[in-house]
Parts: C-alpha cells; structure tokens; sequence
C-alpha cells in the first residue's frame, strides 16, 4: 500500500534538502556563538551592525581591558597562594579561637555542654569577686557599728574558731554501707579517724581514709588550722621580759597556762575526753548523701519476668574543727546547768476553779 501523494511530496523534499549544503547566511546563523552584551552610545543593539560598532567603541575596548587586567591578576593570586614560613605570624589568634569554639560548639552538639574554658569558668564561678565585696562589706558593717555594742555570738564564733567542709566524690558504694562508717569516725580526732579507716576490713573505708586525708592537708592549708598552740613561746616571752608587767599581761599569762594544761570535757555523745591542743583537729559533723545512679543490669525472675537493679553511688561530707570548739560548747553547758533554777515538785499556786460538790 502506497503513501499518499502530499506525504511523499514532503518526503522527496526533505531528501533533497539533506543533500544539499545550507547558505552561507544559514551557516552564520547556525554555527555556534558565545552571546555577548556591548554597550553602545545609542541603545544595546540598534539598528543593523549595532554589535560590530558597539564592539569597536572605546568604552567596550576600556571593558575588555579592565577584564583582562583582572584575569591577570587573579592568575597570580593564585600562583602566590601556599604553604609560606610566615603562615603562622600572618594568622590571627582571635580569629583561630573563634573557628575553633565554633567546631568545638558544632561536635558537642545541643544536649552537650560546652567545654570551653572560659564556659566553664563562667559556670563555676559566676561572680568571681563576690567574696572579696561581701568581706569588704562585713568589714564596712563592723566599723560603722557602735564599739560600746558587743559583736552578735554566731559573728564572734566565726571570728575566734575555725571550720573546713569537704565533700568526696560520687562512690562506688550505697549510702547503706557507707553511713557505717561515717558514724564510726563522728566525734574522733582526725588522727584516730584515719587509724580506725585503715584497719577497717570494709572496702570503702580506704576511700573515706583518703577523704580525711584530704580534707586534713586543705584545712590545714588554706584554714591554718592544726598548727599547735602559740601559748609556750608567749609565755617564755613574756617570762624573759622585765618585772614591770601591767596586769593585762599578767592575765595573759594565766590564760596560756590554762590552755596548756589538758581539760577534761564532755562531748555532745555524753563521753568524756582529755584535751591537750586545742588546736587539734576533729571531726565534728559527717553524713553520707546519694549520688547518680552508675549503671544498670536486668535481674531475671520466674515466670519469664524480669526488673533493673541499678548500681548506686554514695559521697560522704566532713566538717573538721578544733578542738577549742568542744572546750567552748562544754563551758557553755556547764554555764547553763549552774544558771538553772532548782527544781521544784509542787510550786505554791493557789487553788481555783475547784468544786465542792460532784459534776454529775
């Protein structure tokens, strides 16, 4: 079956005109060309031959020109750039910190907290000169008040007797097992503490051993407490000094030989002690608290049941003072026992709202 004849007239046509060679203005258009915007003084591309007289112009030759400079130019930039031996003075350090907070801050995430140093400065201590003002402070307070006015009793205490609390970090252990040995070492000496941790068969009580230690060396070291007391060399100081003393010094001199001599106290368990330094660091005050749970394991019951035992984690905090704190507390109680009216088992009151017949 044939074609139609208006199908095969354009098929014979479009034979001939792929054998055929295009016109040269078909070539023109046809080849490929890289568009190009010239600025001209009378429009962009006006008229015939606008692109060949706009592409003449002085201020297009002034484009081209300025291109190729810049061309240039960025060629030996590039041919410049590199490792040099002056990378490192040529660095800024400000910028390189802020690169390196902004990775650190990238990695750590959003749950995370920041690790930078001046982050955590910030967190521990907000307001770094806060004690310096509240010591300015008290002592603004205490030079306005009237000398004739004695000091309140808890600003005298903490201006005559010296204290340092510590607390240990989170152990492996619960605060069941622990709280035996803090109230083991309650009460004693320092010294007598540290004796009974070390021939403790428990496992933490090389911990707690370790925490008095500790807490011993910083009282003694930022508190001076436990140096000893200074009453010997006064008084042969004072000894040594001519026999024209004012009474003042005289009544020194009887304080330190009291001081010297050991008293024998009660403490607030209802012992009695012998104390020889009132120096002598004890410990007065230790409890154990909870810390943050350390892990998980599954604990398997019958009936194909099962629960989480959590591994706990206890600390244990100390309150170290001198041992002139209990000699106080002793006077003080024995001032209140001899302050004490006698007791009295029926007192004369007279008699009312008495009935002399009955109430039914």
């Amino acid at each position: 079956m044939s074609l139609h004849l208006p199908a095969r007239r354009v098929a014979s046509s479009a034979v001939r005109t792929s054998a055929c060679k295009p016109t040269l203005h078909l070539q023109q258009h046809l080849l490929p060309r890289t568009q190009r915007r010239n600025a001209g003084w009378f429009g962009w591309g006006r008229g015939r031959g606008s692109s060949e007289a706009s592409a003449t112009s002085p201020f297009a030759q002034e484009l081209t020109r300025r291109e190729r400079e810049q061309a240039l130019a960025k060629q030996n930039m590039d041919r410049t750039q590199g490792a040099s031996i002056f990378d490192e003075e040529i660095k800024d350090p400000e910028r390189l910190q802020r690169q390196q907070q902004q990775e650190e801050r990238e990695t750590a995430g959003p749950m995370t907290a920041s690790r930078v140093r001046e982050h955590v400065e910030r967190a521990e201590n907000p307001d770094p000169r806060w004690r310096v003002r509240f010591l300015k402070k008290k002592v603004m307070q205490m030079a306005r008040a009237d000398p004739a006015r004695p000091l309140p009793r808890e600003q005298r205490i903490r201006l005559s007797e010296k204290r340092h609390a510590s607390a240990s970090p989170p152990l492996p252990t619960s605060t069941k097992k622990l709280v035996h040995l803090s109230h083991q070492i309650v009460g004693k000496t320092v010294d007598d503490a540290i004796a009974q941790m070390r021939f403790s068969k428990k496992k933490m009580a090389r911990e707690v051993k370790w925490q008095l230690e500790d807490a011993r060396d910083r009282a003694i070291a930022a508190h001076g407490m436990g140096l000893g007391s200074s009453s010997s060399s006064s008084s042969s100081s004072s000894s040594s000094t001519s026999t024209s003393t004012t009474t003042t010094t005289q009544e020194d001199d009887n304080n330190n030989n009291n001081t010297n001599k050991p008293r024998k106290i009660q403490t607030k368990d209802g012992k009695w002690i012998e104390v020889h330094d009132p120096t002598t660091l004890y410990v007065d005050e230790s409890w154990v608290t909870k810390g943050p749970w350390r892990g998980a394991r599954v604990q398997y019951h019958a009936r194909s049941r099962m629960s989480m035992m959590w591994r706990p984690t206890a600390s244990i905090s100390l309150v170290l003072k001198e041992e002139k704190t209990r000699i106080r507390q002793h006077n003080e109680k024995v001032e209140a026992q001899a302050k004490k009216a006698p007791w009295v088992h029926l007192p004369n009151r007279p008699v009312t709202a008495q009935r002399q017949y009955y109430s039914w």
